[in-house]
């Protein structure tokens, strides 16, 4: 690869978009205060999961023809980028029509992709509503689509034993590794020859409740499994090289919530990379050597984030090696080490100040790149980087939406009640003045957080005129373990606060009209807004739950029947505030809606809890939003209805005299 002067900026940068003039950004053609529309928000990203092909000639994504239409899986020649795309639908051999939501390449001929479509399965005499996920492979060569990871029927079976890809092994064309899960829970890894019938054989019998891990030559090395004498907890165990025996390395114990877990093999099949944080308040990466038993000093760490991981090369130049680490920033960041990355990612900085640069795939002697440019108010730009002509745009995921329109979100902290500093994502509407309304949103989990990346709920929320504070409340992951542990049995207690106490800190920068806020949260958050309105003088005018957990019992029950070292690992931390138990309290009107589709919390949490509600002549709203799961559906008009929703309610005497 070229080196570049990180000072000089890239030696050009070429502008030809795979999207048609009909998507270009509207920029000032629309007012200067005028709400962006509801379609910019809504449909199928123009361009997903890009990648350049290993042999770097052509470029893979999920992509529709328009933005009424359905994603399609599409390929372009690079040295041909002005030409109509091959257009791929996913239909099986049984006719049944898939919507692509994926696809990588196996090799620079064959694509792997998957596709997604609704299923009604009846269990025991009832109907669960779900979805189901297909892989296919698509020869460009052969023009054929085909399915040999089975899968797509009607029935539980099918959903239970899915092949997936697990390796391409990049250095090898004619074979890939996959995976299937058993009805019992036992992961087994398989062979796939890359061949007309896409032959297999199996590898690796696995065990319920056992993870394997392969080295960079294919061979299963490595495994996780759950043991319980002693206490539950998961043993690491490896194969020294040239052995079949199994030796334990590492230990992680329920109770103790730290310690060892494996990332994966170095290119040195004698080294084991781990994450530990064991006895420290932020995780590190360290190096295990097999035949030693020797465990290195942290060879990553950041004095204020989690390390996460480690990125090897999958190109063959630079097959295995270590190119960086990633951590748990204000967004998820790599901390590049190999000098090409650091020499392209900073000419990219210095190309694009103040945007996030993201290297996705290379092609195999590492001359072409797909990029990703964008911030916490941009979606986000594609492009194709070659290294002797420089940058040519392909096209952005959300062309409708003009970040110049939208505002950036700050990493911010304040302070709770009981002294505790709370770190917090704000994102302030940059038309309109102070004071503002406000949404304190919550996010999910808990032991989850919110990132400084593109988010269209923020975002949305923001140009509607809200300004957002997304707290990351005690029990929040990756900000430390002080953080994390101070969540532990303060559901609707002190991890409450923390989001109070948010909204109080934004009414005293003078930011937010305190008789002007409202909470908004899905999942765990949507459990937040439930507790929000049952607690003593909430700050809220109003709430809106999504998917929320109404009962403490449940989440409880789930952590302690769905596993053993659950029961110690996470069931222990959840106890506080159940708000089913106190809708006579409630004192603020709520909006809450869940999904039919939802397999993750039942939708009876939100229909008890509603119910509830209005027998106690509370102020409640309900609306059950059909072929929708816990998140994201297949379909735009779902996310539009959300959407919709949350503008309505919030703008309306519904929340509150006069709205927010």
């Amino acid at each position: 690869m070229r080196q570049m002067n990180p000072r000089a900026g890239l030696a050009s940068v070429a502008t030809f978009s795979l999207i048609f003039a009909l998507w270009a950004l509207p920029g000032a053609a629309w007012a200067e205060h005028e709400p962006i529309p509801m379609q910019a928000w809504v449909h199928d990203p123009i361009l997903a999961s890009v990648q350049i092909s290993p042999d770097g000639r052509h470029i893979v994504a999920v992509s529709p023809q328009d933005l009424e239409a359905v994603p399609q899986l599409t390929i372009w020649d690079v040295e041909d980028l002005g030409s109509p795309p091959r257009r791929i639908d996913l239909v099986a051999g049984n006719r049944s029509r898939w919507k692509p939501v994926a696809a990588a390449w196996l090799n620079s001929e064959q694509i792997y992709v998957v596709g997604q479509q609704l299923l009604d399965v009846r269990v025991s005499g009832q109907t669960i509503l779900t979805f189901n996920t297909k892989a296919f492979v698509y020869h460009m060569g052969r023009d054929r689509l085909a399915e040999p990871f089975g899968g797509g029927g009607t029935r539980i079976q099918d959903l239970i034993g899915q092949t997936a890809l697990l390796d391409r092994l990049p250095l090898d064309d004619d074979r890939v590794l996959v995976s299937q899960t058993t009805p019992e829970g036992a992961t087994n890894l398989y062979e796939m020859r890359l061949d007309r019938n896409y032959s297999t054989r199996r590898i690796f019998r696995g065990a319920p409740g056992a993870s394997a891990f392969t080295d960079w030559d294919g061979n299963v090395r490595g495994r996780v499994r759950f043991e319980d004498r002693g206490g539950p907890r998961l043993e690491v165990d490896a194969r020294p090289v040239g052995s079949n025996e199994w030796q334990t390395i590492a230990q992680f114990f329920a109770r103790d919530r730290e310690g060892l877990q494996p990332i994966g093999f170095a290119r040195d099949p004698d080294v084991f990379y781990m994450t530990d944080n064991g006895g420290r308040e932020f995780t590190v990466i360290r190096e295990f050597t097999i035949s030693t038993g020797e465990l290195s000093e942290p060879i990553f760490a950041h004095s204020r984030f989690d390390a996460s991981g480690v990125v090897l090369g999958t190109t063959r130049r630079k097959y295995g090696q270590i190119l960086g680490f990633t951590y748990d920033g204000p967004r998820p960041t790599v901390y590049w080490i190999d000098p090409d990355r650091v020499a392209l990612h900073d000419a990219l900085q210095n190309a694009f100040p103040g945007k996030h640069i993201s290297l996705g795939s290379f092609s195999d002697d590492e001359r072409r790149a797909i990029v990703t440019v964008s911030a916490s108010n941009d979606p986000g730009t594609f492009y194709l980087f070659d290294a002797d002509t420089g940058l040519i745009e392909l096209g952005r995921p959300r062309p409708l939406i003009d970040p110049a329109r939208l505002p950036e979100t700050q990493f911010v902290e304040y302070t709770a009640r009981d002294g505790l500093t709370v770190p917090a994502l704000l994102t302030v509407p940059i038309h309109g003045e102070a004071p503002f309304p406000a949404v304190v949103m919550p996010h999910g989990g808990p032991w989850a957080r919110d990132y400084t990346v593109f988010d269209t709920w923020r975002q949305f929320l923001a140009d509607r005129g809200y300004v957002v504070l997304q707290p990351q409340y005690r029990g929040t992951l990756g900000l430390g373990q002080t953080l994390w542990r101070k969540g532990d049995r303060e559901w609707g207690g002190t991890m409450q606060d923390d989001k109070d106490d948010g909204a109080a800190w934004m009414v005293e920068q003078g930011l937010v009209d305190a008789d002007r806020i409202a909470m908004y949260g899905f999942s765990y958050g949507g459990y937040a807004a439930m507790a929000a309105i049952v607690r003593d003088e909430p700050p809220y005018q109003c709430a809106i739950a999504g998917a929320g957990l109404a009962e403490l019992r449940t989440f409880q029950r789930v952590t302690f029947e769905g596993s053993r070292f659950g029961r110690q690992f996470q069931n222990p931390t959840v106890a506080g505030l159940s708000p089913l138990e106190h809708v006579e309290r409630a004192s603020i009107p709520i909006l809450i809606f869940h999904g039919n589709r939802d397999q993750i919390v039942p939708i009876d949490q939100s229909e008890k809890f509603h119910a509830a509600l209005i027998a106690a002549g509370k102020d409640s709203t309900y609306v059950e939003i059909t072929d929708y799961g816990h998140g994201p559906s297949l379909t735009p008009d779902k996310q539009a209805q959300v959407l919709q929703l949350l503008e309505d309610f919030l703008g309306s005497d519904s929340c509150g005299p006069g709205g927010l």
